[in-house]
């Protein structure tokens, strides 16, 4: 029977794609920097470690038919450590979750550390898909403590319009990327079903609490600060706030890959508010 390894498991999407291809049916592992703390179902293989630690990498990898890879932190870094460990295992394919920040047309870190991870899976000589997704609904968790403290929404990213898309259907693409044939040596650039703005997205996230968000939006300097205290890189704050900012982001209308991958219409960023209302009060 096939193993599916899935690394950053206990992240939105991992979680989710971990849960899935059990509903299906397939053997799992998932590698987990805390397994005391993962908290994943009884049936799913755990592996301590990260993509950062090679040996765990190797253990991870033996027997493994195919990964989703999540990452974090050095994002090239540890993408060359997990194609090293895939190539070395003999893993048939990767499925890499990246960034639609790659197809952006201004130059920025976020970009710059996908496009890294993606070369070097491309490098390992293992077959590939990759998922570059826009926007995440979950992105608007941001807003919890403003939400529940002052009923106002201070958004980070401007106001310009964008597909932003649900975890659970990145991680559906995940799943049939990784068990079905026709997908290697594809990118998907993957959004949700409709173009909305920031102010938008409060306006369903109030209708949905019965509540009159107000709304705002922080100036890209604020945001620099912000950014530059999170990471201590000023420079890749400053291209990253650029590029969020600007109207030509490449999630700006939706695309059909969801649809066409999964055979379903994707869910709507309502669908998320209203499963997650209780964050917010």
């Amino acid at each position: 029977m096939s193993v599916f390894l899935v690394t950053g498991a206990t992240g939105k999407v991992g979680r989710e794609t971990v849960d899935q291809l059990l509903e299906l049916g397939h053997r799992v592992r998932a590698l987990s920097r805390a397994p005391e703390e993962a908290a994943l179902p009884q049936e799913v293989e755990v592996v301590a470690g990260s993509p950062a630690d090679p040996a765990s990498l190797r253990a991870a990898f033996a027997g493994v038919s195919a990964a989703l890879v999540v990452l974090s932190g050095d994002v090239g870094g540890e993408a060359a450590q997990v194609a090293d460990a895939a190539r070395a295992a003999g893993t048939e394919r990767l499925v890499l979750l990246s960034s639609g920040g790659i197809e952006h047309p201004l130059p920025h870190g976020i970009a710059h550390e996908h496009r890294a991870a993606e070369t070097a899976i491309e490098g390992s000589g293992v077959p590939w898909t990759f998922l570059r997704p826009g926007p995440f609904h979950a992105n608007t968790s941001w807003w919890i403590s403003t939400v529940r403290d002052a009923g106002a929404v201070r958004c980070w990213i401007g106001n310009n319009p964008g597909a932003p898309i649900d975890e659970y259907d990145i991680a559906s693409a995940a799943v049939v990327a990784l068990t079905e044939d026709g997908h290697l040596g594809k990118s998907y650039l993957l959004t949700g079903p409709q173009t909305l703005t920031s102010q938008e997205q409060a306006r369903i996230l109030g209708e949905v609490l019965g509540r009159d968000l107000k709304f705002s939006v922080a100036p890209p300097d604020e945001v620099v600060e912000v950014f530059t205290g999170i990471t201590g890189d000023r420079a890749a704050a400053e291209s990253n706030v650029a590029a969020l900012h600007s109207p030509e982001v490449p999630w700006a209308r939706p695309t059909r890959w969801v649809r066409d991958l999964t055979g379903r219409e994707p869910r709507t960023y309502r669908q998320w508010a209203v499963e997650n209302a209780a964050l917010f009060r």
